[in-house]
């Protein structure tokens, strides 16, 4: 089913539905006091915020305090080899797969936060909405059945929602820096798709994986179930 899509609250970055209870974003702190009603209009049973610290700090969430808000950062704290791994990193995927390596933990207890929602569409987001929301989507969409073409071109869709971003942080930084930067920006949907594949060669399928780390045949049926369930606004 291809899900119902609202118009974007104003100010709204990366904003779009991917699955029918699901909804992805980039930080909501861009959305003017009009946008911030509009997403409310919503009724989003949960607000998962994937950002750590840091970030909330620079762009303070405008939802906090709200009972739907949750902060569950996805990126482990003081994780050396993580810190490692994404070091390296050459490509947007092997940054998400420093992520299915080093945050199991925090990549299923995000998925069972939206498990457990009360009734309503759950929004996730991060800062862009590329890639640590964009990992996330694409293990709902695997769950949900959709095709890996499907999951691909939801990963690339962020692309043009962020030229503008990246345009303003190619601004703040040196050309040195920026240098290092540039390359992870665009979003490839091969990227997405050699992410799949490496938990396809490591654990045999996104579904073991998730096993391995906690999350039940059960619940992963239950939340399968959940994300193909549109909750129209009331």
């Amino acid at each position: 089913m291809t899900p119902r899509t609202p118009p974007a609250p104003d100010g709204a970055l990366n904003h779009r539905s991917c699955l029918p209870g699901l909804t992805r974003s980039g930080n909501p702190g861009r959305l003017t006091p009009a946008g911030q009603q509009q997403l409310l209009a919503l009724n989003f049973s949960r607000l998962i915020d994937l950002r750590d610290r840091t970030e909330r700090t620079v762009d303070p969430p405008p939802f906090l305090g709200h009972p739907a808000y949750l902060n569950l950062p996805l990126l482990p704290w003081r994780n050396r080899a993580f810190n490692d791994a994404t070091a390296a990193a050459r490509s947007n995927a092997d940054h998400m797969n420093a992520m299915l390596d080093h945050a199991a933990n925090q990549i299923v207890t995000v998925l069972g936060a939206i498990l457990d929602a009360p009734p309503g569409p759950v929004l996730i987001h991060c800062h862009a909405g590329k890639d640590r929301t964009g990992l996330i989507a694409a293990l709902c969409s695997e769950l949900a059945g959709q095709s890996r073409d499907r999951t691909a071109a939801d990963y690339a869709a962020s692309g043009p929602h962020l030229t503008a971003f990246y345009t303003a942080m190619q601004a703040r930084h040196t050309p040195e820096r920026w240098a290092t930067l540039a390359p992870l920006a665009p979003t490839h949907p091969g990227d997405i798709l050699r992410t799949l594949d490496h938990l396809d060669r490591a654990w045999g399928s996104p579904r073991a994986y998730l096993r391995a780390h906690g999350l039940t045949e059960a619940e992963q049926d239950a939340l399968a179930r959940r994300l193909h369930t549109p909750f129209p606004p009331a």
